[in-house]
């Protein structure tokens, strides 16, 4: 199956990762866009709005329903979570003033995951997935990490975060490659490169296909091949 980018903006839009070229996915007015994230294994993308709303996108037949009208204007971030090693089903997590497990997805009910750590999960501004793992970054310049199995939240350590092959990479002013065990982290980039001259600053949002990690910087769509 030929994979694609979803790119919600004002109205949702399909692109090309190989052309760049777009096609609109839906004409409905999606600024007021928090967060969202997709469940492969489901082919579904969960939204929130500023309007509280929890909406589900279903790319398997073309549908798009509201879940429910609640306090979603506060989630930070959405996650989804493999919920074992062979990636066949996953959670769907939020950060807001808790840590979140939307528990079902269908009706957009959660159940407090952690119980506690409000002031912290409440400045959450991005979050990836990393095996059973979520790392988390904040206003306050940390990195947490939360493993969902033993519920263990431990602070390792900012910007958009991405995983691919192995590697989680942090976009701040530079681009770092994070050690997910102890938080060290290493320019991405030879220093004497012109890539390490990059400012990354103005990264707004990252997605991975395979290998190559796609950047909207800007007005830019950029294409990363860690490899």
């Amino acid at each position: 199956m030929t994979q694609q980018l979803f790119a919600v903006a004002r109205h949702i839009y399909l692109i090309d990762p190989e052309t760049g070229a777009f096609k609109e996915y839906n004409a409905e007015d999606w600024s007021s866009t928090i967060s969202g994230a997709l469940i492969p294994s489901t082919h579904k993308i969960y939204v929130t709005t500023t309007f509280n709303n929890l909406w589900e996108i279903s790319l398997a037949n073309n549908n798009v329903r509201k879940i429910s009208w609640d306090s979603w204007s506060s989630c930070n971030t959405l996650v989804a979570v493999p919920d074992d090693s062979s990636e066949c089903s996953f959670k769907l997590f939020a950060f807001c003033h808790k840590l979140w497990l939307i528990d079902d997805p269908n009706t957009g009910h959660c159940t407090d995951f952690l119980g506690g750590y409000t002031d912290i999960w409440a400045r959450v501004n991005a979050a990836a997935a990393v095996g059973q793992k979520i790392f988390a970054t904040t206003s306050a310049n940390n990195l947490w990490c939360v493993d969902t199995i033993t519920k263990e939240a431990k602070q390792l350590g900012s910007g958009a975060l991405a995983y691919t092959g192995g590697k989680l990479l942090a976009f701040c002013y530079g681009l770092w490659e994070i050690n997910t065990n102890n938080g060290d982290y290493t320019p991405f980039f030879d220093k004497d490169s012109e890539e390490a001259k990059r400012s990354w600053l103005g990264v707004k949002a990252v997605t991975v296909i395979d290998t190559c990690v796609y950047v909207v910087a800007g007005d830019q769509l950029l294409a990363l091949d860690t490899i």
